[in-house]
C-alpha cells in the first residue's frame, strides 16, 4: 500500500511551549488494485525539545 498527501490539504499550526500540529488528508493506493483507493484525515503532533523535532502522536481518522 502507498500513502500520498492530497495536494493542498496540509496545514501546520504552532503549539506554543510544545511544538506544532500538522493536519491534512492522505490517500491510500493499493498496488495491483487501481480501483481500491481510500482516503482519510491525519493529525501529527510534533514536539520541539532540545532543538530537535520529533513526532509525539500520529492519528489517522475518517476512514
Amino acid at each position: 500500500m502507498v500513502r500520498e498527501l492530497v495536494p493542498g490539504s496540509l496545514a501546520v499550526y504552532p503549539l506554543p511551549g510544545f511544538g506544532a500540529l500538522e493536519v491534512g488528508t492522505h490517500r491510500f493506493l493499493h498496488p495491483g488494485e487501481p480501483n481500491n483507493i481510500g482516503q482519510a484525515q491525519f493529525l501529527h503532533v510534533w514536539r520541539l525539545k532540545d532543538d530537535e523535532w520529533k513526532i509525539s502522536r500520529v492519528i489517522s481518522y475518517d476512514h
